[in-house]
């Protein structure tokens, strides 16, 4: 399969609003082994680790470097919890594979990941909607939530892999018949992002797949995060292939965006005032949603007053990264009066 990419800065801005998943499986991973023997399972605890690494860095490429290496290298004290599975989806010529499913000391792998200088990028990651237009014999057509297509099962499968969150569109009769009057590449881009301002993302991924023979397929691949563009083009046999290569460059991108390591590498004390909190229950919201933070790694009450409350916290990252992820989420949102201030937003 061939890949060529270019990226363009500065093209397109999609807006400043967001909506965002807090992923789960952070620290687990399930890989192949042949059996149940001491070596495979030596091997299988080191492949799941490099798979929880690729995760935490939002780099593929990580898991390669000499740092992430000596945290592989300690596999066996940062397991957790493990097991062993026969999924019927992991079948070979209709024999069930076995899975080694494996669950790592947060904690721990966090600390020494940090330690060596590696990202760790939070749960608090953004949502990525992802548009797939086929053109084969059937003619163009788009792809929504509720349709089936093996490079839609490709993405979602290689998207959860790497710990970032996807949606589909709805596909409907709007949308769809859109599509088909979008002569260019241009204007089909065109097209989907403007349908795209409903959904409210941050993060848009537009795939234009063409089965140019029988056994041939091209695809032309459009991400754009905020105000960047990244675009390339892919030909291969196999169309599920192809999302897997495409949801492989979406994670490597949003974690070059997301997870810097000018953001994330080094911890800093951060002062942080909240308005809008009438009553208890808002305080205890308030409190509860930056405990949940990944960044917040320590959180104290400094004052209550008129002007709202003031929070002395410990953050991995300081302002930057605490701003990145409370801007995930839905509860609080800057006061467009009072920059460096925010509002408990409505529930």
């Amino acid at each position: 399969m061939r890949i060529a990419a270019s990226i363009v800065l500065l093209l397109v801005f999609f807006g400043n609003s967001a909506s965002a998943a807090d992923v789960g499986n952070l620290y687990s991973a399930r890989v192949r082994v042949a059996d149940r023997s001491d070596t495979e399972f030596k091997r299988g605890i080191a492949k799941a680790l490099e798979a929880v690494i690729v995760k935490l860095t939002g780099s593929s490429a990580t898991a390669r470097t000499k740092s992430a290496r000596a945290v592989v290298g300690q596999a066996k004290r940062l397991v957790q919890q493990f097991g062993y599975e026969r999924p019927a989806d992991g079948s070979i010529a209709g024999t069930p594979q076995l899975m080694l499913r494996v669950e790592f000391d947060s904690r721990v792998l966090t600390r020494e990941m940090r330690s060596r200088g590696l990202v760790v990028w939070g749960k608090e990651r953004p949502d990525t909607l992802v548009w797939l237009v086929i053109d084969d014999s059937a003619g163009r057509r788009l792809l929504g939530a509720l349709d089936e297509h093996p490079i839609m099962d490709a993405i979602r499968n290689r998207a959860a892999a790497r710990a970032i969150p996807v949606v589909f569109p709805l596909g409907d009769i709007g949308e769809a018949t859109s599509v088909p009057t979008a002569a260019t590449a241009a204007e089909l881009d065109a097209v989907l992002v403007e349908n795209s301002a409903k959904y409210d993302v941050r993060s848009i991924l537009i795939g234009q797949i063409v089965q140019v023979m029988p056994a041939l397929w091209e695809s032309r691949w459009r991400l754009g995060v905020a105000n960047e563009t990244l675009t390339w083009d892919q030909q291969g046999d196999l169309a599920a292939l192809m999302g897997e290569e495409a949801a492989d460059t979406l994670a490597d991108a949003l974690g070059r965006r997301y997870a810097s390591p000018a953001v994330h590498v080094g911890a800093d004390k951060v002062v942080l005032t909240v308005r809008k909190v009438a009553s208890p229950d808002d305080y205890a919201r308030t409190e509860r949603y930056l405990r949940t933070l990944d960044s917040v790694t320590n959180l104290l009450v400094s004052r209550v007053d008129n002007n709202g409350i003031v929070f002395d916290l410990d953050v991995q990252g300081g302002a930057v990264a605490l701003r990145q992820s409370i801007s995930f989420g839905q509860t609080l949102a800057p006061d467009p009066d009072n920059p460096g201030i925010y509002l408990l937003t409505p529930r």
